[in-house]
């Protein structure tokens, strides 16, 4: 887990940690220093403006919250009951 409570991967190759923040970008902290990337890999703020866009992709695509999934399934429960 990062810091900011979100997962967190280090990269095989660079050694650079990509951690998932509150606000759905990604923050990646390395030697070269830090930067917050966009999902899809764009640089949004700081020093380090590289990415690996299949990392940030990755990381950012997380399961939802278990209260999401049951509420997700109830829908489609009710749903299936009016069929």
């Amino acid at each position: 887990m990062s810091a900011s409570g979100g997962p967190s991967i280090r990269h095989p190759f660079s050694g650079a940690i990509y951690a998932l923040q509150e606000d759905g970008n990604v923050r990646i902290s390395g030697d070269g220093g830090e930067g917050v990337f966009r999902p899809d890999g764009r640089w949004v703020s700081g020093e380090l403006r590289e990415a690996d866009p299949q990392m940030c992709v990755w990381i950012s695509n997380q399961s939802p919250p278990p209260e999401q999934l049951e509420s997700s399934l109830l829908v489609t429960q009710e749903g299936a009951e009016r069929s």
